[in-house]
């Protein structure tokens, strides 16, 4: 992992074989003290993906009532080429998106970017740290977490 700083203050960081995307991503931010920010771009490949998605609110009609889980996780291996990768970071914690392709079973996988995640060949990715609001995430309504002033 390597990590280097703009006069702008854009972090630019590359993941080589190995690293663990996620974790990589969090560190830098720590490393480079974002306490609020924007990951702009990620590009790159992974041979162990890892997301969780949200299903639909009808497959779990109780989630209104008990606030129950209401995710779907994915642990995939593969060659899987990174399209996008993109999110906001909120009192030094990023929520990332991603969506990836895997060419040998002409799959497209998009969700929440999780731990565990390993870099293929390499990753690159721009983060853009914001001057000014102090955010953090709190539940709202039906306990899911949201962008609000610390």
């Amino acid at each position: 992992m390597r990590s280097f700083e703009g006069n702008d203050g854009h972090v630019i960081l590359q993941l080589q074989p190995g690293d663990k995307a996620l974790e990589s991503i969090t560190e830098t931010i720590d490393d480079h003290e974002i306490d609020t920010g924007v990951v702009v771009s990620g590009i790159g490949s992974l041979n162990k993906l890892h997301v969780h998605y949200v299903v639909p609110y009808e497959e779990f009609p109780e989630f209104a009532e008990d606030n129950d889980d209401v995710d779907e996780y994915l642990h995939e291996e593969g060659a899987w080429e990174v399209g996008s990768l993109q999110g906001a970071i909120a009192d030094g914690e990023p929520h990332l998106h991603i969506t990836a392709f895997e060419a040998e079973s002409g799959r497209m996988i998009a969700g929440h970017l999780e731990p565990d995640s390993v870099v293929h060949a390499l990753m690159e990715i721009v983060i853009r740290p914001i001057e000014g609001p102090e955010l953090a995430r709190r539940p709202e309504e039906m306990g899911i977490p949201m962008l609000q002033s610390r």
